[in-house]
Formats: structure tokens, sequence, C-alpha cells
């Protein structure tokens, strides 16, 4: 232990000596703005700079490219779905879960970043899906999708352009959270975590849910044609009851001055809705000679709730430490939801096999919605192309 011990040391005070600038890649420019007034604090402390590259590209195949030379970024600042492919690749580094972690942030962030049992990145943030309603037309938000229906197939009159429920349930993303909620699961877990040789879509919870999507439409609620943009544009000109959407609507919401509230994703069947969680985090890469300088900036400085609340300020995905979240809540009642909506939800899978479900499932939601076919057949022809 002393060994050890004393061989990280060496190694930290020999990167004090010859280290250099520690660079950050992401495509957040929120996210940059709270670091670059985060690192202040550290760059003082330790006379080392924090250097934040803002990248409009696909930053998962620049890091790969660039990580495979050994080049590239210490630090990764990304979404937690790329983190098993990198961590297969051998890209970025296995981090310990440290008892900080455990004790201050939501069990669902770091679940996300996990891969074969091991934590590869640490969370800042947390998204996921919840109910937006408009408060002219709904006074309460009802308890049940079941209830929804009833409420938007009284409210629907698309002669006048006023429509009860729209959303973009065609996306696999979107409609999840119905299609899960009686028992439908994507891959089953073991001690390893995901097993990807147990897909679950075929279960009649996913059946179930999916017809009652076909429902949806063909009672006339949801025109096959709805896409996110077309629910979202009802929502902010008051024709729309409600929609399913995510916190990154909340900020245009608030510029259109729609009287709105949101409220956790209502029950199906009886079951809890429970959403995707994407999950942001830092990944650190496994070729870095700054490994040790990059742990020490995220876990005391960017992890910091002072950090933690840094990033909320610029960024306003719902923060992954608890104590900042509970804190932000007493002032915005959105932040309680967003909360409980992550703590609803389902870590957004991070296994490389996932690519094949975003396009499998996409086709069945087209075959019924769009092609009307059983929700039954639509799901059993393509869990064989996921296979």
């Amino acid at each position: 232990m002393l060994t050890k011990f004393f061989l990280s040391f060496l190694v930290l005070c020999l990167q004090s000596t010859f280290a250099s600038d520690v660079l950050i890649w992401t495509s957040n420019e929120g996210a940059a703005k709270a670091i670059n007034e985060i690192k202040v604090d550290y760059e003082k402390e330790y006379k080392q700079k924090i250097i934040v590259e803002v990248l409009n590209k696909d930053l998962t195949s620049l890091f790969k490219t660039a990580a495979l030379t050994g080049k590239g970024p210490d630090i990764l600042l990304w979404a937690n779905d790329v983190s098993g492919e990198l961590a297969q690749s051998g890209l970025v580094e296995p981090l310990d879960e440290l008892p900080f972690l455990t004790e201050n942030f939501l069990p669902v962030s770091l679940k996300a970043f996990k891969y074969k049992g091991r934590l590869y990145g640490y969370p800042y943030a947390v998204e996921s899906l919840a109910l937006f309603y408009n408060k002219n037309m709904i006074k309460t938000p009802p308890s049940s999708f079941e209830e929804i229906e009833q409420i938007a197939l009284k409210i629907n009159n698309p002669a006048k352009k006023i429509y009860g429920f729209l959303y973009d349930f065609k996306t696999f993303f979107f409609s999840f959270p119905i299609l899960n909620a009686s028992g439908g699961y994507i891959f089953g877990e073991d001690a390893n975590g995901l097993n990807s040789k147990d897909i679950g879509i075929t279960h009649q919870g996913f059946i179930d849910g999916l017809t009652f999507l076909q429902g949806l439409n063909t009672k006339g609620i949801i025109p096959s044609s709805t896409d996110r943009g077309i629910a979202f544009e009802n929502f902010k000109s008051n024709k729309l009851a409600f929609m399913i959407d995510g916190p990154w609507a909340i900020k245009d919401l608030n510029e259109s001055r729609v009287n709105y509230g949101i409220a956790v994703l209502p029950t199906f069947k009886g079951k809890v809705a429970k959403p995707f969680v994407g999950v942001h985090g830092f990944m650190v890469r496994r070729s870095s000679t700054n490994k040790l300088r990059a742990k020490e900036f995220i876990e005391k400085f960017l992890l910091s709730k002072k950090g933690i609340t840094t990033f909320y300020k610029f960024d306003n995905r719902a923060p992954a430490r608890i104590d900042v979240l509970d804190e932000l809540s007493k002032t915005d009642p959105k932040v309680e939801i967003l909360k409980r909506s992550a703590e609803n939800g389902v870590a957004m899978p991070n296994i490389p096999q996932m690519g094949s479900v975003w396009t499998a499932m996409g086709k069945a939601l087209s075959l019924s919605l769009e092609q009307k076919m059983p929700a039954k057949e639509a799901l059993n022809l393509v869990v064989n192309q996921i296979k």
C-alpha cells in the first residue's frame, strides 16, 4: 500500500514539475463558460492552466482518432452513451467509485457511466423527459396516460388547430417511457451490467405500449406526421394541452411566455413510465500524461458543490449532485420535477450494441404508426435485426 502511495505521489510530483496544460474538449458552450469560471481557483492554487476547447463536430470520432495516437484532450466532456464504446476500446481511464460520489450523486448518474462493473466517467448533469402542460387549458396534470388520452379526445379540434396531446411519438427516445412502463426492457442485466444477449423488446409490456401508441394515432389524437418540431411549435403557440419533452425546452418556453407547467411522466397501466436518463460528465483519456491532475481538477473543483452550481448557471440540465438539486428546488420547483424524473428513469444504455436498437426500434415505430402493422408483428420483425 505504501509503495503504491509513494509511486502515485512521485508521479504527481513529476507532473507538477513537467506538466503541460490540462486540455478539455466539449461541444457545450455553456459548460465551457462554467469551466472557465471554475478553473480560476485551480489555476491560482496549482499554477497550471486549464484549456477548454469547444468543438462543434462529432466529438466521439474526433476523440477516438486522437486517442488512438496518444493525442487529444486530457478530459472529454461528453454524454454517457459513448462511454461503453470508449471503455471497450481502452481509450478512457477506469475510475474509482469514491465515497464522495456515492454519497452525493444520483445513483442513476453513476450507473450511466458504468461498463462491465467499472466506472468510466464522473457525472455532472442529468436530463430526462417530463410532461409539459398548458396551464390555461389544464389546471392539474393527469396521473395516467390513459387519462391524457381521454382529455385529448375532448380537447382535440384540428379544424380550429387546437390539440390535446402531441409529441415525437415515432422516435424511440420519446416513446420509450410508455413502451417500458409495464415491464418491457431493452437489455437484461446481470452481475456484469447490461447483457446484450437478453433482448426484451418483444416483452408484453412493449407490445401493450406500442398498441396504446397506435390507438393515439387511429383515434385522431396524434397524426402520424407529428415530430418534435410540430409538437413544440403548437405548444408555444398555446394550441396544445400536453406534450412530452425535456429540460432543453425550458429556455425557449420561458421566452415564449406560454403559461406552462411540468410534471413527472404519468403512469401507464398503473406502472411508472421510466424515461431514458442521459448523463453528461467527464471522461479521462487513458493515454494522458496528465491523468492525475485531470482527476484532481474534476474531483476537487468541477464536482464540488460550488462547481456543480456553476454548471447549472450556464447549462440548465438538472445537476447530478443531490445537495445542489435540493438547494435549487427550494426556489425553482421545476428542478424538483427534473430530479424526480431522473430518479424514475433508466440510464441511457452505453454498450456499443445499443446502436442497432435505435435503428430497429425506429423501424418498428414507423411500421406500426405509419403502415399500421400490429404491434407484436412489428416488434417480432425487428428483434431479429437487433440480434
